[in-house]
């Protein structure tokens, strides 16, 4: 098992990385639509692929934040997708033990998604689930307050068989 600790101030690497995704994070904040929120987000995904042999993400709560910030019911299904997209980067990126750790702080924007979720976002979001929810086993006990009603809510999803099937099967 990886350290889920690094001494992240004294290797250059790790300090350009945190740098470049502390400006990349900072522009969040200016974005004016929602096309704003796409360019940022491939800057991010740019920015954690460019240093991808650093197993960490920094300042986890401000990149949930601005990834919950993405997720906004009124935002189009598009900047849902990248979203989406960058959750999986992130999530594969920190394997398994730091993501237990951490699921809450991105998890917290990703379950209510599927209530107002486009019809094309809803596998890609049951796909997370099954990719990286599913194989924590028991460490994902302390987010099932979050998961168990987004599962519901696709068991429910009418129109949406194989949809409802998957959230069945995952539930089990």
């Amino acid at each position: 098992m990886e350290p889920l600790v690094l001494d992240t101030h004294s290797d250059p690497k790790a300090r350009y990385f945190r740098e470049e995704c502390d400006s990349v994070l900072s522009q969040f904040e200016r974005a004016q639509e929602w096309a704003d929120l796409i360019k940022y987000l491939r800057l991010l995904q740019r920015t954690l692929n460019k240093y991808a042999q650093l197993p960490w993400i920094p300042d986890k709560v401000i990149v949930a934040k601005r990834l919950y910030q993405c997720l906004n019911p009124a935002l189009p299904s598009g900047v849902h997708l990248k979203t989406l997209e960058t959750v999986e980067l992130i999530f594969s990126r920190i394997g398994p033990d730091r993501l237990a750790r951490d699921l809450a702080f991105y998890s917290e924007g990703i379950f209510p998604l599927y209530r107002y979720a486009a019809f094309q976002v809803k596998p890609v979001l049951l796909d997370l689930f099954e990719r990286h929810y599913v194989p924590l086993g028991p460490r994902v006990v302390p987010c099932l307050p979050g998961l168990v009603p987004a599962l519901l809510l696709a068991m429910d999803d009418v129109g949406a068989d194989r949809l409802s099937q998957r959230a069945l099967s995952l539930l089990d």
